[in-house]
């Protein structure tokens, strides 16, 4: 299905007939179509260039839970390294 642009629904013309829709109020409703639709097409845009610099920032949070494990790591090493130690304060 074909994606409809704000101007396209603005333009969007509706035949008229006795008992029709009140004309003011299909146009009221049209503009707060048309506002809503262009402020969503506005953030898709942003939210695609927000993905483009993930993207390029070398994965992004990839990157970010990788240094986090390595630092995760080091503690653990740590740790284990004290552990060890207490154990051999002990066997003595």
């Amino acid at each position: 299905m074909k994606r409809l642009t704000p101007m396209e629904i603005f333009n969007k013309d509706f035949k008229q007939s006795i008992r029709g829709y009140d004309i003011d109020e299909v146009n009221e409703f049209l503009d707060l179509v048309i506002k809503s639709y262009e402020d969503v097409l506005q953030e898709n845009e942003y939210l695609k260039e927000q993905l483009r610099q993930l993207k390029k920032s070398g994965t992004g949070r990839q990157a970010a839970v990788a240094d986090r494990t390595g630092q995760y790591d080091e503690i653990i090493h740590d740790i284990l390294a004290r552990l060890d130690r207490l154990e051999q304060m002990m066997r003595r």
